[in-house]
């Protein structure tokens, strides 16, 4: 093969990737469906908004968002675990805290989420909790999360990022990332609800 046929490869294949990567990246941006539950009793008087918006490949921002409404829930807080969509019904419901779940593509939060914080009214002067999900590198789409909610005036108490490949606990290298990420999620869903307990005391 000749090097002329041999750049035209090259180009065509890099070409090819290219276009992939741009229709993967559409896909995993688009804005997901509309669900929502609740964990907690409806009597507890704290309430929260977990928010995020559903990969289109893996189910680690659900299972995050959930554990961390449980961690809330055990020390007497409700809270509201929504997608995106099925969050904008709630942009006007006072919450006591709003927890933004993002997945990292491109090295940034994911778009819905960022539009979701963008346009959302209520979050000055507000608490607010960040959460960034990536397969291992999330430093930058983490930084400008923080960044985009403290741009709106809210309140940043705390801002962590769990992962699929990078482990999420050093000493736990040998156990599945996922299970590791859901199980600190929870105790920092615990630690929240205390920190904020002794702020409003």
């Amino acid at each position: 093969m000749s090097i002329g046929r041999k750049k035209r490869v090259f180009v065509g294949i890099l070409s090819f990737l290219a276009v992939l990567w741009i229709i993967l990246t559409l896909l995993a941006q688009r804005k997901g469906g509309e669900a929502m539950h609740l964990v907690g009793l409806p009597s507890n008087p704290q309430k929260a908004l977990v928010v995020y918006n559903p990969d289109l490949f893996y189910n680690l921002d659900e299972q995050v968002c959930n554990a961390f409404a449980k961690g809330l829930s055990e020390f007497g807080w409700q809270a509201t675990v929504a997608t995106v969509s099925a969050a904008e019904d709630f942009k006007d419901v006072p919450y006591d805290l709003f927890v933004f779940c993002a997945n990292t593509y491109n090295w940034a939060p994911d778009i819905p989420t960022k539009n979701y914080i963008d346009n959302h009214s209520g979050l000055s002067g507000n608490n607010v909790v960040a959460i960034t999900l990536g397969s291992g590198s999330t430093e930058r789409a983490q930084r400008i999360l923080e960044t985009l909610l403290e741009k709106r005036g809210a309140k940043l108490i705390e801002s962590k990022a769990y992962w699929l490949m990078r482990p999420n606990d050093e000493s736990r290298t040998d156990e599945s990332n996922v299970a590791v990420a859901v199980e600190v999620a929870q105790t920092l869903g615990g630690l929240v609800a205390e920190k904020m307990a002794l702020v409003n005391e």
